[in-house]
């Protein structure tokens, strides 16, 4: 099986132990969930670049992601389903919008909202797909490896595309303060930015002397590998283009078999395998929204 363990962190009453009808309390587990998975399985095959991820001596791509259960606290009260919500930007979403509850931040303890999929009786289950989800707490994300040529690092060139809301001087070279692919030379001539009135429009290159890869701080230019600056500014609704390159490409399409197989093993696995739902588990369903209802 792809899961090969599930590390439980901290296990805790859910929603300081509200009792949610005749179901009764919850609890939140933590932890991390760990996969192998065979790369020229016809399964896995598609992933780009999983042929080129490292593998184990077994031959195995390994990764883990973050990972969050609630289920009841006696689980025989439980309706025997699973709703696995899928996250989107790090963040859950099914709470929101099947109980109704309110927007907290990453960090803080989750809500309940009306409390309707406990009452039913049914298990919530997460577990991060996202490589780049940004570096704040609480937010859920995947570990995945990076492909390697020759034993080292694969380098090439990357196109980030933004459209600002507001003029701004600096743009961080990733959408939503997500990780960035960093650029490799802060000095490097052959990297362009350019710009477009809409995204059918002629594009038309800036200079590569009127921009840099830096940020400012205190009013100063200050060299950075994932910012653009342009002291002309970048102006709203414009489209804007940097190619450059990078080093690093992590696998990620390893995240969609993380959300297919902990599914699977939440249906299928052995409380001796390290389920949590294991012999109360006889239906899972998928929801997300966005991205990841798509």
């Amino acid at each position: 099986m792809p899961v090969t363990k599930i590390e439980i962190t901290s296990r805790q009453p859910f929603a300081g132990g509200e009792s949610f009808g005749e179901v009764g309390p919850y609890e939140q587990w933590d932890g991390v969930v760990h996969f192998a998975v065979e790369p020229s399985h016809s399964a896995n095959e598609s992933v780009a670049d999983i042929g080129l991820a490292p593998r184990d001596a077994q031959g195995r791509v390994n990764f883990s992601s973050d990972f969050r259960v609630l289920r009841p606290a006696d689980p025989e009260k439980g309706n025997g389903r699973v709703v696995l919500d899928v996250l989107n930007r790090g963040k859950p979403l099914a709470l929101r919008n099947l109980n109704s509850s309110p927007d907290v931040p990453p960090d803080a303890p989750m809500d309940p909202g009306n409390g309707f999929l406990m009452r039913q009786g049914y298990s919530v289950a997460w577990c991060g797909w996202q490589h780049d989800v940004p570096d704040a707490p609480g937010l859920m994300g995947i570990n995945v490896p990076g492909a390697v040529d020759a034993g080292r690092p694969v380098s090439g060139k990357i196109v980030v595309t933004f459209q600002t809301n507001t003029p701004t001087l600096v743009q961080y070279l990733s959408d939503r303060m997500h990780r960035s692919y960093p650029a490799n030379n802060l000095e490097d001539w052959e990297s362009l930015l350019t710009v477009q009135e809409h995204e059918d429009a002629p594009e038309e290159i800036i200079p590569r002397r009127e921009w840099f890869f830096s940020r400012l701080e205190d009013g100063r230019r200050i060299p950075d590998a994932s910012h653009v600056y342009l002291p002309s500014g970048f102006q709203p609704g414009k489209v804007y283009q940097v190619v450059y390159t990078t080093t690093g490409a992590p696998v990620v399409g390893l995240g969609l078999l993380a959300t297919r197989d902990v599914a699977s093993f939440l249906r299928h696995a052995s409380a001796d395998e390290g389920n949590p739902l294991a012999r109360h588990s006889e239906r899972v369903y998928a929801f997300g929204v966005s991205q990841s209802g798509r």
